[in-house]
């Protein structure tokens, strides 16, 4: 078994490990409810007899293939971030001290930087609940959690970004995701009986 194996299987257990963390285990229940209210709203009398399950479970693969696009998206581009890194290490520290005490000046208030106190709102309310909205809720999960679910997923990013290749870094993701994405997968299938 060679190193990428390895890493590849590490990533896909760091995956469930994401799943069964504090951050997202408490979100099941919203997961639930979203792919519930999704189906039966678009299954009609006869078809929820027949296909509401298949319905749910296409919901459930819209919300991974949303999370595991948005992971695989970190992934490549933690790959080709770090090799860009280490060409510019030297100037990127050069310019980041500037950054650094102009920030500082700004928070001890000698300095006044507007652009940092604009803000911007997004809201999305779906009037027809359908897959597009399974697969934002999925994007959605992917960046707004990944500062809940960073030392794991960080570690993952770190090999992807070390990776030889930029096709190391992006497997490394997907199981990663592919980790993540079977027991949501399993909720969805199991979901109605």
């Amino acid at each position: 078994m060679n190193s990428a194996q390895v890493s590849i299987g590490i990533a896909f257990i760091a995956g469930l490990a994401s799943f069964l963390s504090p951050c997202v285990l408490p979100l099941v229940p919203i997961y639930l409810g979203q792919l519930v209210g999704q189906s039966i709203y678009q299954a009609t009398e006869r078809q929820r007899e027949l296909s509401t399950r298949l319905v749910t479970f296409l919901h459930a693969a819209a919300f991974v293939f949303g999370f595991t696009l948005a992971f695989v998206a970190l992934g490549a581009t933690a790959s080709t971030l770090g090799s860009f890194l280490q060409e510019h290490q030297v100037a990127l520290r050069q310019i980041g001290g500037v950054v650094l005490v102009i920030i500082g000046l700004h928070l001890t208030g000698i300095l006044t930087l507007p652009f940092l106190y604009w803000q911007k709102r997004f809201e999305y309310h779906s009037a027809r609940p359908g897959y597009p909205a399974s697969f934002l809720t999925g994007v959605i999960f992917a960046i707004a959690w990944s500062p809940c679910i960073g030392p794991i997923l960080g570690s993952i990013l770190v090999l992807a970004a070390s990776a030889a290749t930029l096709k190391s870094g992006v497997l490394l993701l997907l199981a990663y995701s592919l980790g993540l994405a079977i027991p949501f997968l399993l909720l969805g299938l199991g979901l109605i009986a």
